[in-house]
């Protein structure tokens, strides 16, 4: 899965937090925020991947499956990242 970063015109860097960028050597770190849920459904028997307001989004058999959609869907250029940018806005 590649990694996608959004930079905004003051160059604040927007994407999903990973590992496998070690993003402290570009920088201080802020604004962490947690954009979605992939929780594991017993009645359902699937993984489903939901919004912060509790919406399933997605559901798979398989937890890493569910994590890359999310991953893919919730980055730069996925459908519910500007959903996502737009809530965490309205909190601050």
């Amino acid at each position: 899965m590649s990694v996608i970063f959004e930079i905004d015109e003051s160059g604040n860097m927007h994407g999903l937090y990973t590992d496998e960028i070690n993003l402290f050597s570009l920088g201080k770190v802020t604004g962490v925020r947690k954009a979605s849920n992939v929780e594991f459904c017993e009645d359902r028997q699937v993984w489903q991947v939901t919004t912060l307001d509790g919406q399933v989004v997605h559901e798979c058999k398989n937890r890493e499956d569910a994590i890359e959609w999310e991953i893919a869907e919730f980055s730069p250029g996925g459908k519910y990242y500007e959903q996502e940018v737009a809530t965490n806005k309205r909190k601050e």
